[in-house]
């Protein structure tokens, strides 16, 4: 069976660098606190899951999908180089399957776990291979601001580190993002 991921629409291509227009959709999410973006999705990663696998008032399962969604919490300038060290919030997310309304999803039975229902938009999007690793994140981020720079593109919002595959997917293999939202 196939993981259900957001459709969107690419508006312009550079490379591994997208445009790209996301329908609404509804996402559970976490703030939990972190070393790094590896910590965090792992943390986040664990309670979201519990309430898919049923850790919620209907004790009813709900599909899993893609991408698992990390990002700082606290605002962090969009300036380049960004670093980021030391311990920080992060809200880790999930995307709720599509057929599901706010009203119909059953309530998380862990208070740490909100919904919000994310209105259409746009994103610039990087795409990276690899496992996290802060480096590997700055360095695509980098990447990213210099081009929206270039281009004139003002972005709104944190930086969203978005992961495809499940851990035992080898990391040459995974596919992973930086997104940040373009500002209307």
């Amino acid at each position: 069976m196939a993981i259900e991921t957001p459709e969107y629409e690419v508006l312009k291509k550079n490379r591994n660098i997208e445009i790209r227009q996301y329908p609404g959709y509804i996402q559970a999410e976490a703030e939990v606190p972190g070393q790094n973006y590896r910590s965090a999705i792992e943390t986040g990663f664990n309670i979201l899951a519990g309430y898919i696998f049923g850790n919620n008032t209907s004790r009813k399962k709900i599909d899993m999908t893609s991408p698992v969604k990390t990002s700082v919490s606290e605002k962090i300038p969009m300036t380049s180089p960004v670093k980021i060290s030391g311990k920080y919030k992060y809200k880790v997310a999930f995307i709720m399957p599509s057929r599901y309304s706010l009203g119909e999803l059953p309530v998380p039975g862990d208070k740490r776990i909100g919904f919000r229902e994310i209105l259409p938009h746009k994103m610039a999007v990087i795409r990276f291979s690899g496992f996290f690793n802060e480096k590997r994140i700055n360095d695509s981020i980098k990447k990213l601001v210099n081009f929206l720079q270039d281009e004139g593109i003002d972005t709104e919002g944190e930086y969203i580190i978005a992961g495809y595959n499940p851990p035992w997917i080898p990391g040459f293999l995974a596919r992973n993002e930086v997104m940040a939202k373009i500002r209307e």
